[in-house]
């Protein structure tokens, strides 16, 4: 199967396709953010967001860490800077919104201290190079090999539109990948061709 790339505009179905649909299963893992809109990333690095299943609920539970960009390196790292790092975390609830699985679209809310904190996002765009079709536990055919998913933050009491590239890999996608994710976005228009303007890079060491 050649590489994959799919998108979608905010709040709208994914085209469609003789693939399965990309389901919440497929997102149930360690996902590094390499590139974003967001500003509350620009003084972050080594993002890196972990979903996991909350057991008899749809709901996911979605943790993230990261480190400040201004401190030592998380790797290679002498003894005295490895004394410094800080590892900062965000932890919340991710609620679907939709009963359809593969509208991938959550209400998040943040715990402890950040309970009175929400926000809404969706997965607006995956692919990957490897991408192939593979018989489910249930039976049912499921997509594998993704590497990679554009998610699209609404705007908040907190923070402004957005969105977030996340790569299964550390070191993210190459250039040519990118290229075609900015261009995915901005073919689709609207928010998303806007919010591609102010990307930038996350750091990772």
């Amino acid at each position: 199967m050649p590489p994959l790339s799919i998108f979608r505009a905010p709040n709208t179905p994914f085209p469609s396709s003789s693939l399965p649909p990309l389901t919440p299963t497929a997102l149930l893992k360690t996902w590094w953010v390499t590139t974003s809109t967001l500003p509350m990333w620009k003084s972050a690095k080594n993002i890196r967001i972990t979903y996991t299943s909350i057991p008899s609920t749809k709901n996911i539970d979605d943790i993230i860490h990261y480190n400040p960009r201004n401190g030592p390196p998380a790797t290679n790292s002498t003894p005295e800077e490895a004394a410094k790092l800080v590892t900062k975390s965000i932890h919340g609830v991710d609620y679907p919104l939709s009963e359809n699985e593969g509208d991938l679209t959550y209400k998040w809310r943040g715990k402890g201290l950040l309970f009175i904190a929400t926000s809404r996002w969706q997965v607006v765009g995956y692919g990957g190079r490897d991408v192939r079709i593979v018989v489910g536990e249930g039976g049912e055919e499921v997509l594998e090999g993704v590497e990679w998913v554009v998610t699209y933050f609404e705007k908040s009491l907190f923070t402004p539109a957005g969105v977030d590239v996340m790569t299964v890999a550390r070191e993210g996608v190459d250039g040519e990948t990118l290229g075609v994710i900015g261009e995915g976005l901005k073919g689709i228009g609207g928010v998303l061709g806007e919010l591609w303007g102010g990307i930038f890079d996350i750091p990772r060491d």
